[in-house]
């Protein structure tokens, strides 16, 4: 029989995609033998794990995301989709060869400001040139070294109210032995800020 697990705005996990987590969660426990009120108290308590849409800080009215696990394009597309609220979006790393032009289409829709970085940066700002929308806004892009400056640049930008989404799109290889360890350092880098 259908039951009610709880609202999906009580679901602490942001994004459609973690929605889907949950319910296929809740069908396994299910069917191991869960009943409904423990699937309900994992489904409003679990803010998730690190690197993965991780709530960074809040500071001055700003949200900083880390998602620095999205290292392909269909990953920062579902980061991007995850936020209401306007975005300023770190993106770069080390490109894998997938197809940027979805994904360029849906950060001229949902970012106000994307801040480039690494070797992928000339790649993404072409595909972002490429799949420039026809009418309306699109976003304000800007190319830089590393994550350390894409970070400041993101910090002299913010307005209240933004969620600044480190949601790459590339791995890390070009800087980092892995998407943790440039996590890690975004990071200790937004922490850093004043």
């Amino acid at each position: 029989p259908d039951q009610t697990i709880c609202r999906v705005d009580e679901v602490m996990l942001k994004g459609r995609h973690n929605l889907a987590n949950v319910l296929a969660a809740a069908c396994l426990a299910g069917v191991a033998g869960a009943n409904v009120g423990g699937m309900r108290s994992v489904a409003t308590s679990f803010v998730g794990v690190e690197h993965r849409l991780e709530i960074v800080r809040v500071r001055d009215g700003v949200t900083w995301i880390n998602d620095s696990i999205a290292t392909a394009p269909e990953r920062t597309i579902a980061a991007l989709l995850a936020f209401r609220e306007p975005i300023v979006l770190l993106a770069g790393g080390r490109d894998k060869n997938l197809p940027w032009a979805e994904c360029a289409g849906i950060m001229h829709q949902r970012a106000r400001q994307i801040v480039l970085f690494g070797e992928a940066a000339p790649l993404i700002a072409d595909a972002l040139a490429q799949n420039r929308p026809a009418t309306g806004t699109s976003a304000t892009i800007t190319r830089c070294a590393g994550l350390d400056e894409a970070v400041a640049i993101a910090a002299s930008v913010s307005q209240t109210g933004d969620v600044i989404l480190l949601a790459p799109g590339g791995t890390s290889f070009d800087a980092y032995p892995d998407f943790a360890a440039r996590g890690r350092h975004y990071r200790a880098l937004v922490e850093a800020l004043p």
